[in-house]
């Protein structure tokens, strides 16, 4: 899972940040026209859609995936806001009630910031069948090992061994990959099929 280091890192790219300006204004606006929150903490967000995604497979979030998105949400905010409001996570209340119709929004977002932060030569590298999935995972770059697994996975799951996942699930992360450029990454695909399926 990415810190709130890492994501004051990738917001410092200029090009990143002002996708994001840009789509923080516009979600607001329709969805939440008197809510503040910083360009750090809706990247927070954006890149959380992913997991909720993942969560909302089956139509509805469970309690226990619920504290989890907002566990998520408290680390990713930046300052931290353990006991405090927490404007992730607050903001992850409208999305999630109007998720069917900013999802692919919110992906195409993560599409994008996919294509900043990564070259030809890193994604010709992860593409490298030559070399077995778990070789290729230890010598990626940090950056797309952390992005993948930010976005997919639990913060106590493994890149390596994912573990179990319910079927839906497994084609919700797979749908989520097409839909954020992720697909077109070996690596990716193959970190798929670490999933047990159940």
């Amino acid at each position: 899972m990415f810190t709130e280091a890492e994501i004051a890192v990738i917001i410092e790219n200029q090009e990143i940040e002002k996708i994001i300006d840009q789509f923080r204004k516009e979600f607001l606006e329709k969805t939440a026209p008197y809510f503040e929150i910083s360009n750090h903490d809706f990247l927070s967000l954006i890149l959380l859609s992913p997991v909720i995604g993942k969560s909302m497979a089956n139509n509805s979030i469970s309690f226990k995936e619920e504290m989890t998105l907002q566990k998520k949400a408290r680390k990713l905010s930046k300052g931290g806001f353990f006991l405090s409001k927490d404007p992730v996570a607050d903001c992850m209340k409208f999305l999630i009630k109007k998720f069917d119709v900013w999802e692919d929004e919110f992906y195409a977002i993560i599409h994008k910031i996919f294509n900043i932060l990564f070259d030809k030569y890193t994604l010709d590298k992860a593409n490298d069948a030559t070399v077995s999935y778990k070789l290729r995972v230890l010598g990626s770059p940090y950056l797309l090992i952390r992005f993948i697994s930010s976005l997919f996975l639990e913060s106590e799951e493994d890149i390596l061994n994912p573990g179990k996942i319910r079927k839906t699930e497994w084609e919700k992360l797979k749908l989520i990959g097409n839909k954020t450029g992720l697909s077109e990454v070996t690596l990716f695909n193959e970190f798929l099929e670490a999933f047990e399926v159940k």
